[in-house]
This record gives C-alpha cells, structure tokens and sequence, in this order.
C-alpha cells in the first residue's frame, strides 16, 4: 500500500478500511450504520419536518421501543437531532432535526431517487432471493 500525501487526500478522500479514524465522515458512518439510523432521520428529515413523539416514531417504524431509545439518545449526542422534554402530565418529549441533519435532504433525495430507480434490480431493496 503506498502512503497517502495531504494533497492526494485533498482530492481522493481515503477509502473505507484506508483511514484509521478520527475522520468526521468515519463517524458519521459509524453512527447512520447503526440499525435504523437512516429510517429515523428520513422520516424526521424527509417525510415532516416537525417534532415527532417517541410514540409516533415507533408507530410509524415498527421499531422495538428499546432500540427506538438507543438510535434517538444517539443522533441526539451526535447533533442530528434535538429532544425537547415538557414538564406535563404524561411527560411528552419530542424528537426534531437539526440543521446538520436537515443538511442531509439532498443526500436523502438522492438515495430515495436510486432506491426508486434500482429498486427491482438489486437485493439491497428486496432481501435476498429465495
């Protein structure tokens, strides 16, 4: 493998496996990797741009409470997301893009366009064949 200059990272970012870390784009990766990262932002970001209860969240995903709570307490320390908690009976606490995550549309665009046009294509979309 040969090393890398500053200036060949300027234009050829580092391939996956290449960088050790500390690099913000490792981060972001690691953290949207993360099992349903992306449906939580792309339904935050792309479907409304409003506060969504945790409740609502879990409705309209169909994921486990538990790991609803882990992906939201995580996109909140990785400043994506705000929560917002009322002093009410029952307590209500509402989940809302940041601009850093309201950064990321047109990457949701994007994505949601080739998943549109790929779709019956490829296995990502459908599951492996049976």
């Amino acid at each position: 493998m040969t090393e890398r200059t500053t200036d060949d990272c300027a234009s050829n970012p580092p391939i996956p496996g290449e960088y050790d870390g500390g690099h913000p784009a490792t981060e972001l990766f690691s953290l949207l990797g993360r099992s349903h990262a992306m449906a939580i932002l792309f339904y935050v970001v792309r479907e409304e741009q409003r506060p969504w209860r945790f409740s609502e969240l879990e409705e309209t995903l169909g994921i486990s409470p538990n790991t609803l709570s882990s992906r939201l307490e995580e996109l909140v320390e990785g400043g994506l997301l705000e929560r917002r908690s009322y002093d009410e009976i029952p307590p209500r606490v509402e989940y809302e893009a940041t601009q850093r995550a309201l950064d990321l549309d047109p990457i949701f665009r994007e994505l949601y366009e080739w998943a549109k046009e790929h779709g019956e294509e490829t296995e990502l979309v459908h599951g492996s064949p049976e």
